[in-house]
């Protein structure tokens, strides 16, 4: 199976960290850089080919994995979509295509940390037949709640926690006949994601709550996943 890692965002909420001297996902988490970790996790449960979306310091990204990466899964053949300009994450996904050699695709965010179980939802993808699977994880609070009475007394105080609300984990299984139907330009969640739900054609792959995820959008979640990480199985 093939992946598609996007990897081509400025990093502008995280340049306190990269110094604008290397790309967001080529950011060290507890001895690897995010995209290494990246590459072993798909490695685990079965891509052997994945395709970098760069732009922002592109070179940089080749120069540290060439053509073939090896992790601790294995060894994985990478290619390299370079955008002469800004195309977004739907844009990203159409030109990558042409890499693509494989029935499904993974298409990651080049931007989380995460151990859930990816053969479980390739597997859930497989057995109802859908076109898209889209991983969703439960939101975290960035802040703190506070629980109050009708009468505004407070109760308690909950810091940061886990809300009822599912996002979008930034990890999909599509069937690749569809990423040529991807935007030219343009976010594909504001474009092809939207299509396809409202016309019932996208399912979703809930991550189990006793897995990692988090995406690293600032020096705060780099912090703190850098000490969770190092404390996981």
């Amino acid at each position: 199976m093939d992946a598609i890692i996007l990897c081509g965002g400025l990093g502008t909420r995280i340049r306190t960290v990269t110094q604008d001297s290397y790309p967001k996902t080529m950011i060290p988490i507890a001895g690897k850089t995010i995209l290494e970790w990246e590459m072993s996790w798909l490695r685990k449960y079965g891509v052997k080919h994945a395709i970098l979306a760069v732009r922002h310091l592109a070179d940089y990204i080749e120069e540290q994995f060439g053509s073939t990466y090896k992790t601790d899964y294995g060894t994985i053949e990478v290619s390299y979509s370079k955008e002469k300009e800004k195309l977004g994450s739907g844009g990203a996904v159409k030109q990558a295509n042409e890499f693509v050699g494989s029935k499904d695709t993974i298409l990651v965010n080049g931007d989380i940390m995460t151990n859930f179980d990816l053969g479980k939802m390739n597997d859930y993808h497989t057995k109802i037949g859908a076109i898209g699977t889209i991983a969703t994880s439960k939101m975290r609070s960035p802040f703190g709640i506070v629980d109050t009475e009708e009468d505004n007394t407070i109760l308690k105080f909950r810091e940061k926690p886990i809300l009822d609300h599912w996002i979008h984990a930034g990890v999909d299984t599509f069937k690749s006949e569809l990423l040529d139907d991807f935007p030219e330009k343009g976010q594909m969640e504001e474009t092809i994601f939207v299509s396809l739900a409202e016309k019932g054609q996208l399912k979703a792959f809930r991550i189990d709550s006793k897995y990692y995820w988090r995406s690293i959008d600032n020096p705060k979640d780099l912090q703190e996943t850098s000490k969770e990480w190092k404390g996981l199985d």
